[in-house]
């Protein structure tokens, strides 16, 4: 599963519906509103680069209201769910 974070820019006036319409694209996982240079982190989880590289531009930032992306890739999770994991052997 690839994860991305996908910083977004919106009209100042936009950014609640734009969050809302991001919510709705197959693979945004989490929607945020946030303070600083950005206006929207959107969470995005697929399975796939291809699907990364279609959803991001084609869906994401083809949203009314949005003035510009910036898109990080995550190499690795640390969050304790998938610490727990790496150690889990089954047996519970």
């Amino acid at each position: 599963m690839i994860t991305a974070f996908v910083h977004i820019q919106t009209v100042p006036s936009a950014t609640s519906q734009v969050a809302s319409q991001l919510a709705k694209i197959e693979g945004v996982a989490e929607v945020y509103s946030v303070t600083g240079e950005w206006d929207i982190i959107a969470i995005v989880r697929l399975p796939d680069y291809e699907q990364l590289a279609r959803t991001v531009p084609d869906q994401i930032g083809a949203t009314a209201g949005i003035v510009r992306t910036s898109t990080v890739l995550a190499f690795r999770s640390y969050t304790k769910e998938d610490i727990a994991a790496t150690w889990d052997i089954g047996l519970s």
